[in-house]
């Protein structure tokens, strides 16, 4: 889709810096148009302007980025609380952090949205966490197999493999980095406690390329607490 102007469409904000005196500028995130930059001329104090709430949004092109002309409500705001709000704030870092701007991605908007419905269930917030970051990575390009190696083979439940993000996994014969056994649980969706930690530490080394030298803000966050 062009940067022409569009009629509503829906939006999340994943985040949002004061500009100027009563304004704002926003990166919002669209399925036709991926993640945007928006100037909303008097937003400092508008309730809909906030993470987390389901938006339709009207857009015209302004320079390098949108000028919100129109924000209305496509549903209740959802209700993150403690870890789970977190976990949100983390989701959206890593959508402004992975996607440039102005390069459409519908194939995420699904995963981020399934992903903020989680948070509100039972699902342990790990697990939603690691399936949206490996479908995202999937979904842009950087994901790599996680049941063969980089010669095409399938992995073996009793090897060890280290991993380059840039290639893929590479069986080892120290007996060190992750046991194949664990990749493929990770693989087929089956959370044992050792698969969770191990994809704990897989997802960090594939995003780690990815967000530079930066630290993530949503991480320090978890710290705290």
């Amino acid at each position: 889709m062009s940067r022409a102007e569009t009629s509503l469409q829906a939006a999340w904000l994943i985040h949002r810096r004061p500009f100027r005196n009563t304004s704002l500028t926003v990166d919002l995130f669209l399925p036709a148009l991926g993640r945007v930059g928006a100037v909303v001329r008097g937003g400092r104090k508008d309730p809909l302007l906030a993470p987390f709430t389901p938006l339709w949004v009207e857009l015209k092109p302004s320079g390098e980025m949108y000028s919100l002309r129109a924000c209305e409500p496509r549903g209740n705001r959802l209700t993150l609380t403690g870890k789970a709000l977190y976990c949100g704030f983390y989701l959206n870092e890593l959508l402004t952090r992975l996607l440039h701007r102005d390069d459409p991605n519908p194939s995420v908007w699904p995963l981020y949205e399934q992903a903020l419905s989680d948070l509100q269930t039972q699902t342990p917030f790990d697990i939603t966490l690691r399936q949206f970051e490996l479908a995202a990575l999937e979904q842009i390009g950087y994901g790599i197999p996680l049941d063969q190696d980089i010669h095409g083979h399938g992995l073996a439940p009793q090897a060890f493999y280290q991993l380059n993000p840039e290639q893929g996994l590479a069986q080892t014969e120290t007996g060190a980095g992750y046991a194949g056994a664990d990749l493929l649980a990770i693989a087929q969706g089956d959370w044992h406690p050792a698969a969770r930690k191990a994809a704990l530490s897989l997802c960090r080394h594939l995003l780690a390329p990815h967000l530079g030298n930066r630290p993530l803000k949503s991480r320090e966050l978890f710290r705290e607490k």
